[in-house]
């Protein structure tokens, strides 16, 4: 197990080299999430985007079903002192009514499985089952309050899929971003901006990791953990 600086904070997170180790995509998420009082972070994993966040929230919810990756987040939290900001709950995501009262959180922040069923090889898969997305958006609906954000993270040849099954769950796809590796690739995976109870409208835009050999200056803030894009679409939301 490796103890490791979260980038752009003063935390350390720890992780497996070899098993769930977080990755840029998280670090990117992370700097599209604008303040809030209360969010929750839903299949938190290491909890990399929760220690990302703590700073522009009240307080964190950070669940998960998986205990070996909680425990190494119990880990970070305790060594972080973040006792008191970052609660961590073992619990199926679509478990959650069980234990929050609906319009609970203005934020919610997900990376989920981007498991594609036909594809999938279950032997390599611990859970051994595929993913609900859709299902996972009606716990979205139920947990945020009116006007409230959801960011999430998927891979863009599924970005059709993804916002027909946010609007079909009672959410309206705000913003899409675009990731890209470098200026002549295409976007593997894309960010969306959704929010409860709101008017259709979407803006897209791009974003690129790298120019050339170089970060470009929208990763560099990307790594000082700055938020991003906010002073843009501020109005907007």
């Amino acid at each position: 197990m490796n103890k490791d600086q979260v980038p752009g904070t003063n935390f350390i997170i720890f992780q497996d080299e070899d098993e769930f180790k977080y990755t840029t995509d998280s670090l990117i998420l992370s700097s599209f999430v604008k303040k809030g009082k209360r969010a929750i972070d839903l299949g938190c994993g290491n909890g990399i985007l929760s220690l990302r966040l703590v700073d522009r929230f009240d307080e964190i919810h950070a669940t998960d079903i998986n205990k070996k990756v909680l425990d190494k987040f119990k880990e970070s939290v305790s060594a972080n002192e973040l006792y008191d900001k970052i609660k961590i709950i073992e619990k199926n995501i679509f478990n959650l009514k069980e234990v929050y009262e609906t319009n609970f959180f203005d934020t919610v922040v997900f990376n989920p499985p981007y498991y594609d069923y036909e594809n999938i090889k279950f032997e390599t898969i611990p859970a051994k089952h595929f993913f609900d997305i859709e299902k996972s958006l009606y716990i979205v609906n139920y947990l945020l309050k009116n006007s409230g954000n959801l960011y999430i993270i998927y891979p863009t040849y599924r970005l059709a899929e993804l916002i027909y099954k946010i609007n079909l769950a009672g959410l309206r796809v705000k913003h899409i971003v675009n990731i890209h590796g470098n200026l002549n690739k295409d976007s593997k995976n894309s960010i969306v901006i959704a929010k409860k109870q709101a008017n259709f409208g979407n803006e897209f835009r791009d974003f690129y990791i790298r120019q050339g050999d170089n970060y470009t200056e929208e990763m560099e803030r990307v790594y000082r953990n700055e938020v991003i894009l906010w002073f843009i679409f501020a109005q907007l939301l």
